[in-house]
């Protein structure tokens, strides 16, 4: 079965939106961390589309051409991942080894949670399309570990005390939305491996929305003024002095 019309428009708009998101990062010079190996990880993800959609969507060519240019674009991923959490810790310079212990108690939190699926993912896996499956796998428990560490490492940070400075607007909302990226495509994969092959449309259609809707996201909120450290707002203790007058 061939792709629909509706799955060719919302893998163009990806394709687009993916495009626009790398145009805004060099033509705003947003080059401060993690923004510049989100931009590469995109340069992937754009490179794989290509590869991919040279052989016909339901041929062994696709699947085989799909599966050899995963590991760059999980690579890719990791390093996107990595950054953001080095990003993160930056704001916080008192953390210093505290940092590396968060974050890697949040990621084995996240692996435990990933596991309890694995029983019944394993079961697909061994029933048939042994190969395809484990690479389902594989993109999920990554995609699931990198969303997974990223956030419970911001609910922990909100409830940690603030820092000097607020963070960059453009890592708070590059957090967000990167979580939310690769949360999107572990919850497809996983469910790719829980259904039979080609059971899951309506879902990969939902995530390519999601995806897209996220690009878009990217490509309109980032801006130069959200790279700058701003201060905390600052309460007019006259005010303050005032109300209490007032109360007593």
């Amino acid at each position: 079965m061939g792709i629909s019309t509706f799955d060719h428009v919302v893998r163009l708009l990806s394709i687009v939106f993916a495009v626009a998101v790398i145009v805004r990062i060099v033509q705003q010079r947003l080059f401060a961390p993690p923004l510049p190996s989100f931009a590469c990880m995109l340069g992937i993800v754009l490179l794989r589309d290509l590869i991919v959609s040279v052989p016909s969507y339901d041929s062994h060519a696709y699947a085989v051409a799909w599966e050899a240019t995963l590991p760059a674009l999980l690579i890719a991923q990791i390093w996107a991942g990595l950054d953001t959490l080095r990003a993160v810790a930056c704001v916080y310079p008192k953390f210093g080894k505290f940092a590396l212990k968060l974050f890697l108690t949040c990621l084995a939190i996240t692996i435990g949670a990933c596991c309890l699926s694995l029983p019944f993912e394993l079961r697909r896996l061994i029933s048939g399309e042994t190969l395809l499956r484990s690479w389902f796998l594989l993109q999920r428990s990554v995609d699931g570990w990198i969303s997974g560490t990223l956030i419970l490492v911001a609910i922990f940070l909100a409830r940690f005390p603030a820092p000097a400075k607020q963070p960059p607007r453009n890592l708070v909302l590059h957090t967000l939305l990167l979580s939310l990226y690769f949360s999107g495509y572990s919850v497809l994969f996983m469910a790719e491996n829980l259904a039979p092959l080609g059971g899951v449309v309506l879902m990969e259609r939902a995530a390519f929305v999601l995806i897209v809707a996220l690009y878009a996201a990217w490509a309109v909120c980032l801006s130069k003024e959200g790279e700058r450290h701003e201060p905390w707002p600052q309460i007019d203790v006259i005010v303050l002095k005032s109300v209490g007058s007032t109360a007593s």
